[in-house]
């Protein structure tokens, strides 16, 4: 049960980094660049959270740059359980930045998403999981 709650963090990650573009839109995850990422969570914090243009151009700057910080991660060949920790990290960063950009409202949400994120990721592993 453990490395399921690894495997839906994990997934949590990937679906904060890859949020909520239309499924033809939206490249895989581990076929997308760091640009195609950055432009897609971006496109989609500014719809969500209404992002006044100054804050569009932020945004997509802290994006752009963690997006670059997982590439490696992603494509690298270490353990699921280390690549686990090192998005986790990567993303508390991210966060960190976006506290001071977005206001506390739209923080508010923007954490709301990615918890809503992660229940539906564990949803969807749970109802694919075998022998349940």
């Amino acid at each position: 049960m453990a490395s399921l709650k690894i495997v839906v963090s994990c997934l949590a990650v990937a679906l904060a980094l890859g949020v909520a573009a239309s499924a033809e839109e939206r490249p895989t995850l581990a076929n997308s660049t760091p640009e195609q990422r950055a432009k897609v969570q971006t496109e989609f914090m500014t719809s969500k959270l209404e992002l006044a243009p100054d804050q569009v151009t932020k945004v997509q700057g802290i994006n752009l740059k963690y997006a670059q910080k997982l590439e490696p991660v992603l494509k690298g060949t270490e353990s699921q359980m280390l690549k686990v920790r090192a998005a986790a990290d990567i993303s508390r960063q991210k966060d960190t930045e976006f506290k001071q950009v977005l206001s506390d409202e739209q923080y508010k949400k923007y954490l709301a998403s990615k918890e809503e994120m992660r229940a539906h990721a564990e949803q969807r592993l749970e109802d694919r999981a075998p022998g349940q």
